[in-house]
């Protein structure tokens, strides 16, 4: 059960590391000390770009830094085994707090067997995850799809403090949204609720286009040389230089979530849609021509506020009841 929280005043942050990279995001604050006495957890958040994980206190602050290594589509079971227990390794001794359970959220369709439905982690299709996990973790796990700990999160902490109806929409090297109907997550009866990356949209999978990945098919798309781009953030930085083909990528991207919402708030109509992720961070170059698509429903959208943090606090709060 998802109930309203105080207001925060410990957002998450993170510092440069030679042995791992420390993400920023768009989180602000800084790290909590917990003291002795503090239940702790640790939360981990498996994307297609990063592996990200903090130990997280049983308010929702962080104990340690988020400390995190790259993935990609050559991730495989192997190397998630071997990060797990070695990030895990470091927190531990970085925080010198007893941890109570390790909290996981992966992209893909987290139901009882192997993963799957993780397009942009392939290798782990057909992996047990919750099985592999367990083995390495030395403490109580739960698992979770990651856009579902994002919105955990974020109605717990962050911009959705308050509300009992909220779909979270992550913005990445995919897409994903998590729901939360009457203060309770909704997963569905196969687990597979909130899998908006498959809608069809423009004779593909919505992905496709709302993703980082797609922005940049949306460049090429309106004429511009996308050979060399390392993502959406070079887009981005072309588009507020003036180039024409970017912009024209961005407004395209504007009317790929402005689809994604409607279809939200037809569907589950929630009193917030909270939108977050990576791609979200180059908002200034989307969020005029959403709000102009939505009209009067503008007024129920929110941007996150827990950062690159966010997939790992919400899942260390699958332990919070």
């Amino acid at each position: 059960m998802v109930s309203p929280r105080p207001r925060n005043r410990h957002s998450p942050w993170s510092r440069s590391s030679r042995s791992s990279r420390l993400d920023r995001g768009s989180a602000r604050g800084v790290v909590y000390a917990a003291d002795m006495t503090e239940r702790c957890y640790l939360g981990a958040d498996l994307g297609g770009t990063q592996l990200r994980m903090a130990v997280v206190t049983a308010e929702g602050r962080l104990a340690t830094e988020v400390v995190s290594v790259a993935t990609g589509r050559d991730f495989g079971p192997s190397d998630l085994r071997s990060q797990l227990s070695a990030l895990g390794d470091r927190l531990r001794a970085a925080s010198r707090q007893p941890i109570a359970g390790l909290g996981f959220g992966t992209a893909g369709v987290i139901h009882p067997g192997p993963l799957t439905q993780s397009d942009n982690l392939p290798r782990l299709n057909g992996v047990d995850i919750a099985e592999l996990v367990q083995s390495v973790a030395g403490c109580p796990v739960k698992m979770e799809n990651d856009a579902r700990c994002f919105t955990l999160a974020e109605a717990r902490y962050g911009a959705g403090r308050g509300v009992r109806h909220l779909c979270g929409i992550t913005l990445g090297t995919g897409v994903g949204c998590g729901v939360i109907i009457d203060g309770s997550l909704y997963r569905g009866p196969t687990s597979e609720a909130g899998e908006v990356w498959r809608i069809p949209w423009r004779g593909a999978p919505l992905e496709e286009s709302l993703s980082g990945p797609g922005v940049v098919r949306g460049y090429a798309a309106a004429g511009g040389d996308a050979h060399g781009l390392s993502g959406a953030a070079e887009v981005a930085d072309r588009a507020r230089r003036g180039d024409t083909a970017a912009t024209a990528a961005w407004n395209s991207f504007a009317e790929d979530l402005a689809f994604l919402c409607e279809c939200a708030f037809s569907l589950v109509d929630p009193e917030r849609i909270v939108i977050g992720g990576s791609v979200a961070t180059s908002r200034d170059l989307f969020d005029a021509s959403l709000r102009a698509r939505l009209g009067e429903r503008a007024d129920r959208l929110a941007y996150a506020e827990l950062g690159a943090a966010a997939g790992v606090i919400g899942a260390a709060a699958l332990h919070m009841a």
